[in-house]
């Protein structure tokens, strides 16, 4: 029985590199010698493209599940399942996670995919419901392995790992190198790709300071230097501070995204993807942002709420000055906050001077009620808003198709228009409902 042959010039041009990095090449040769490989390497690397590569050889021409990864979030799920597609392998893949409904992902296992990603909360329950056969899985690829056992997702992952009767090799992804090999993996040896302490940035430390009781009037006097359409993400230790301080900048008329454990994953997935598309300048996070989610690079990563470790602190600020690139990194203090040991020298102290009016993000985000499972895709999204002589392809920014829905950023100035043109009109000859996403 064969085995897949890498095309990588397809590949490359897939994904639009003009090559793999050092990271990625590195993964793809160790694996032809070694079973076993423990990857350590940053946010932002091209982690996902470099184990991807490395399972690709091992599919063979025969059906049912052969590759699976796990993933502690359902946001990396789905990052790793848009990898997987801008690829454009020629093998069916299946994502699975918590919040998406179980009978539409029972029903695609009725043709088994090839891959299958997803969270090992959900995976253990298809397992037990024996939704999928696992015989022919011969490969475990497990994501930001470290922060599943975090999680504490070993239970599962345990169950997982002996349900599977005939696994050939592991993969196992971290950012960092102080973890332990559970004994279920029944590893003997593996080979360890060490890239974490190779990227160079220059990240920048800044801090602001604040009276006690002005916290968030700090926040969003800092706010106010910031040039438009840069980004920012606000990190929180806990969601009752991102909800206080979303009801600041409520009453302050500034759009923001949040996002945190305590959101439906429908919302979360908006608020992402409003602020990937440039809908909202800002987001309010809690540390499930700090690492495994699919985000642009940001200018500003600002400390609302000073972490307790320096490991968090060092996941929070990897969201900025990411591969080589430069970003700040500002922790807002009031003045009773002792700055934390692991900041080993005193930042910078912004002044907060040439304060400027917030202006309203260039892009809004529109819904549209069909989506994949409607056979509608994005090119079908282009031409239904191009139908209208004001619109122009420069007003149209990122666009998302979901099972059941699309998400298109429009130039604002152009929004209110558009929805009132298009709104007796249909796509892919199907009504559907288009508004403003909220």
């Amino acid at each position: 029985m064969d085995n897949f042959k890498i095309n990588q010039s397809e590949l490359l041009k897939n994904l639009g590199f003009s090559e793999f990095n050092e990271m990625q090449q590195a993964s793809l040769d160790a694996s032809k010698s070694n079973k076993n490989l423990l990857l350590l390497s940053p946010t932002g690397s091209g982690k996902t493209v470099a184990y991807v590569l490395t399972m690709l050889s091992k599919i063979k021409e025969k059906t049912g599940v052969q590759i699976l990864i796990l993933a502690p979030t359902r946001e990396l799920v789905l990052q790793i399942e848009n990898v997987l597609k801008a690829m454009k392998l020629p093998f069916k893949i299946n994502a699975c996670y918590g919040g998406h409904p179980f009978s539409v992902e029972r029903k695609n296992f009725s043709s088994p995919p090839t891959i299958l990603v997803g969270t090992p909360g959900r995976i253990e329950d298809h397992m037990r419901r024996e939704t999928f056969d696992t015989s022919a899985i011969s490969h475990l690829v497990f994501d930001e392995f470290d922060k599943s056992l975090e999680f504490g997702f070993v239970t599962q992952m345990e169950k997982i790992v002996h349900n599977i009767p005939n696994i050939k090799g592991h993969l196992l992804v971290s950012a960092t190198n102080s973890i332990d090999i559970p004994e279920f993996l029944e590893i003997k040896e593996i080979h360890t790709l060490d890239f974490s302490s190779t990227e160079e940035n220059n990240l920048e430390l800044q801090q602001v300071v604040t009276a006690n009781d002005e916290k968030a009037e700090g926040l969003l006097s800092l706010f106010k230097t910031f040039e438009p359409n840069t980004n920012t993400i606000v990190f929180c230790n806990h969601r009752e501070a991102c909800d206080r301080i979303c009801d600041y900048l409520d009453d302050h008329k500034v759009d923001y995204a949040i996002f945190h454990g305590g959101l439906e994953q429908p919302q979360r997935e908006l608020e992402l993807l409003k602020f990937r598309n440039g809908s909202a300048q800002f987001l309010i996070a809690t540390d499930i942002a700090a690492r495994g989610i699919d985000i642009p690079d940001l200018d500003y990563v600002v400390h609302y709420q000073l972490p307790t470790t320096e490991k968090t602190f060092t996941h929070r600020n990897g969201r900025t000055a990411r591969m080589k690139a430069s970003g700040v990194s500002i922790l807002l203090r009031t003045e009773e906050d002792y700055l934390p040991e692991y900041v080993k020298t005193e930042p910078v102290i912004l002044t907060l001077a040439n304060q400027k009016t917030i202006t309203e993000p260039e892009w809004v985000t529109v819904y549209i009620g069909k989506g994949k499972k409607d056979k509608v895709n994005k090119m079908d999204v282009v031409g239904f808003c191009l139908q209208f002589d004001f619109m122009n392809k420069e007003d149209l920014g990122l666009i998302e198709v979901k099972d059941y829905a699309v998400y298109v950023a429009i130039k604002r100035n152009k929004s209110n228009r558009l929805l009132k043109e298009a709104r007796n009109k249909k796509i892919k000859k199907k009504n559907a409902k288009i508004e403003i996403a909220n």
